[in-house]
């Protein structure tokens, strides 16, 4: 169903405004993916500094050196990396303010989205500020744990941006996710899906204490935690183990007390990703943490965060109360119309 508020192809041109709309046009969507990615990117590049030992491969900040806002030909390749991982930060700004732009028009009707888009901008600077405290710090683990989690945090609002734009512009998805689905389950959904992010969270915490602790520090001489690598990896599996049977167990109700289709799928997809991650983080686990392994299971604790981002935003948004309910005759069925979550 098509309501009278739906943007129209003819609404979109009419508009004339493609950076700044006042609907949510394919343009906002793919802004919202694109920071998406750029977030996603972050985190790999980062890795990658780390995996190669290009921590302080610009000693210093804001400046790659004393001398010099670049890295030089005597730095070498640690050095072009480092550099590199901070070029991005420009990519990700750039993507940022226009994300912004584009849903800057939407705030009386979409005030969530702008309030995320600037959330994203504002992380930003804060990124660069951590990431100079890192390097002057000769690269502490906890200081480099603070970096990365702040960049899932971004990933995280990111999916949220992309799921709520995808929901409130495409009339198909609106369908399929409008609220007052399963009220009566509503509690259980919601209970399962909190548990989901926290658990996720954990995760990623306990994630950089082994990385921190390791021998994939960021440089030779950098700090590493004083925790014993064997049970800080143990207490890192722990609450993987509870996350996979807690999905499971939500994938079992779900079907046996039909849950709204796109919640099973949002769990579908979460357990997918968990059984990936574990592959990988065995795999490097019981083969000496190769780098490319190691690489892999960073880009999976990026879809990690995307797909429990995805089921917690989706699971309280199909069990919102509908903000209006129309009241069809005795014969008819009731048509409600879709809340803006």
């Amino acid at each position: 169903m098509t309501r009278a508020s739906d943007p129209t192809d003819a609404d979109v041109r009419a508009d004339g405004r493609f950076l700044m709309p006042t609907r949510i046009t394919p343009w906002v969507r793919w802004m919202a993916v694109a920071s998406l990615l750029a977030n996603s990117l972050l985190i790999l590049t980062g890795g990658l500094v780390r995996l190669t030992g290009s921590g302080l491969g610009c000693p210093t900040w804001p400046r790659c050196t004393d001398e010099s806002w670049t890295n030089t030909a005597e730095m070498g390749l640690h050095g072009v990396i480092e550099f590199g991982n901070r070029l991005l930060t420009f990519v990700l700004a750039l993507v940022a303010v226009l994300t912004f732009l584009a849903v800057l028009r939407l705030g009386h009707r979409h005030w969530d989205l702008m309030l995320i888009a600037l959330v994203l901008g504002l992380a930003i600077p804060l990124q660069a500020v951590v990431g100079g405290v890192v390097v002057h710090t000769g690269l502490n683990p906890w200081l480099v744990g603070i970096h990365y989690l702040i960049s899932s945090a971004m990933i995280a609002l990111s999916a949220v941006l992309v799921n709520r734009t995808r929901r409130r512009s495409l009339p198909a998805v609106r369908d399929a996710e409008r609220p007052g689905q399963a009220l009566s389950q509503r509690s259980l959904i919601r209970a399962l899906v909190v548990t989901v992010g926290v658990l996720t969270a954990l995760i990623l915490y306990l994630g950089t204490l082994v990385t921190g602790t390791g021998p994939h520090s960021g440089d030779d001489s950098s700090a590493r935690h004083a925790f014993d690598a064997y049970l800080i990896t143990r207490a890192h599996a722990v609450p993987v183990y509870l996350i996979v049977v807690t999905v499971v167990v939500g994938l079992v109700l779900a079907r046996r007390r039909r849950w709204p289709v796109p919640v099973a799928s949002a769990l579908h997809v979460m357990l997918a990703v968990l059984v990936l991650q574990a592959l990988i983080g065995y795999y490097q686990y019981f083969n000496g943490l190769p780098i490319v392994a190691v690489a892999l299971h960073l880009v999976g604790s990026a879809a990690l965060v995307w797909a429990a981002a995805r089921t917690v935003e989706k699971g309280f948004a199909l069990t919102r109360t509908p903000d209006v309910v129309v009241r069809a005759a005795p014969d008819q069925p009731v048509a409600e119309a879709p809340a803006r979550g």
